[in-house]
């Protein structure tokens, strides 16, 4: 278990009142020439019994987070009622010390007996059979009277961990997701004097009814287009958009690092070798916006990926290997999976082929930078970002929390003239339609089939510079449209 001296320093407040101004996930927040909104902050109840979990990728701020929840409860309880533990320590040792370390971390707080406090367990699911460690602290009335909040970054080890030994011991515990900046509050981070989103959907986008949010816009467009270029070269992690408010022209080395080690970190979990990690993430970024097969991945990919559980045997990876490897990194929120759309059922077609997509632009440049020679590709990282839009205005976050891995309303679609519609949306029966076409001249003869082909469905085109109305289809520039298809004001 952690030692005295661990759990000590951890928790800094017991001791002393100036522990905000030494604390280091508070220090680098305030040294952020700009903080960005923590919407699940002001969502957690701290005050009723429960087990929470906070989930999200590597860097996106969940420690930060959690030392922000102690420093708003410490100025409403006794300080030896918080307790803050950095499990990852624990890494690779029993389960049965989490439940040590916890017992003594409450012991050497020495709060008022019965009193609840305020528990928060960082990384607690390096420890496999985490869920075991807190169902005997809980079944115990150890901690069944305390606010507990659990973080993680794969939604795998904290649902299954849930679903599996903690049902009916949550009290008022829910699930809670961070997620990097969207293009809007990434676009609002660096200009202040853009409005903030209206929050709309494809078909307000295809009415009358949409234009008004679209002509407020027209007036910031040019500034708009810059900051998606920015937007696309730095992502949404909360360093990369402090680095980008300085004016850097790009991300630094120091940047990419957050992305390479969050990735690594990630595969290494599964047995990958960093050679392996890259190769694949070339793969995605070579087939992104096109639509691929396990089996043509692994067919390009030359070197073994391997498992901790099956180990590869061949030159190359084979094709459930990397469906494998997919599926882990979808489930951290590093990747996203779209797969087709099918006309007769809610699920999209696991059988046929699918586009993966990088859960944040800062992958995809830390990628680029190990393929030598490889040339950035802008409608393609483009059509990411609008992805990553959709899924985060369609997706309900029940569904999102659970990973990357299949989104119930979002796919692609293709028709059966082969034509393929980049993306649709919603439920099946008020489907909604996106294809991205950015660029300078566009064949509005193609465009036209869209309509076509899904009658009667709102359809939209992000363009580069094109904004028109026209009756079956709307033309919208895509900085434009990814405004418009942010997070209203007070949705989380």
């Amino acid at each position: 278990m952690l030692t005295d001296t661990e759990i000590l320093d951890q928790n800094p407040w017991w001791r002393r009142t100036d522990w905000e101004d030494r604390d280091p996930h508070l220090r680098r927040l305030r040294e952020m020439p700009a903080r960005l909104p923590v919407a699940v902050l002001e969502a957690l109840d701290l005050e009723h019994p429960a087990i929470h979990t906070l989930r999200g990728q590597r860097q996106i701020g969940k420690s930060t987070a959690l030392k922000l929840l102690a420093r708003r409860q410490s100025r409403h309880v006794e300080p030896t009622s918080i307790l803050y533990l950095a499990l990852d320590l624990l890494e690779g040792r029993p389960t049965a010390e989490i439940a040590r370390t916890v017992r003594r971390a409450k012991e050497l707080a020495g709060g008022r007996e019965g009193a609840p406090s305020l528990i928060l367990l960082d990384e607690v699911t390096v420890t496999v059979g985490w869920q075991t460690a807190v169902k005997s602290l809980w079944d115990g009335g150890v901690i069944d009277r305390d606010v507990v909040v659990c973080t993680g970054s794969s939604s795998i080890d904290l649902a299954s961990g849930v679903a599996d030994r903690l049902p009916g011991r949550r009290g008022a515990g829910a699930d809670h997701l961070m997620l990097p900046a969207d293009f809007p509050t990434f676009a609002r981070a660096l200009d202040e004097g853009l409005p903030p989103s209206p929050g709309l959907r494809i078909s307000d986008l295809a009415s009358p009814q949409g234009w008004p949010a679209l002509e407020i816009a027209r007036h910031h467009a040019a500034r708009l287009d810059h900051l998606l270029e920015r937007y696309v070269a730095f992502g949404g992690l909360p360093a990369a958009v402090a680095e980008a408010t300085t004016g850097a022209a790009r991300p630094s080395d120091a940047t990419i690092r957050i992305a390479d080690d969050s990735l690594l970190r990630e595969v290494g979990r599964r047995g990958a070798s960093e050679t392996a990690a890259w190769a694949l993430m070339e793969r995605v970024l070579r087939s992104l916006g096109s639509r691929t097969s396990w089996e043509h991945m692994a067919r390009e990919m030359d070197v073994p990926l391997g498992s901790r559980r099956r180990p590869s045997t061949r030159a190359g990876p084979t094709a459930p290997t990397v469906r494998e490897y997919v599926e882990h990194l979808a489930a951290a929120y590093v990747l996203l999976v779209v797969y087709a759309w099918r006309s007769d059922a809610d699920a999209g077609s696991v059988a046929k082929q699918k586009k993966l997509y990088f859960a944040d632009p800062l992958l995809a440049q830390a990628a680029l930078r190990r393929v030598p020679g490889l040339e950035l590709d802008l409608p393609a990282l483009v059509e990411n970002v609008v992805a990553l839009a959709l899924l985060g205005r369609y997706e309900p976050t029940s569904s999102r929390i659970v990973g990357f891995l299949a989104p119930d309303d979002l796919h692609y679609w293709v028709t059966q003239g082969s034509g393929e519609i980049d993306f649709v949306a919603g439920p099946r029966r008020a489907l909604e339609v996106c294809e991205v076409k950015y660029r300078r001249h566009i064949d509005l003869r193609t465009v036209a089939k869209i309509p076509r082909a899904l009658p009667e469905r709102p359809v939209v085109v992000a363009t580069r510079r094109d904004l028109a109305l026209r009756g079956a289809y709307t033309l919208v520039p895509a900085s434009l449209l990814l405004w418009a298809l942010g997070a209203p004001p007070g949705r989380v």
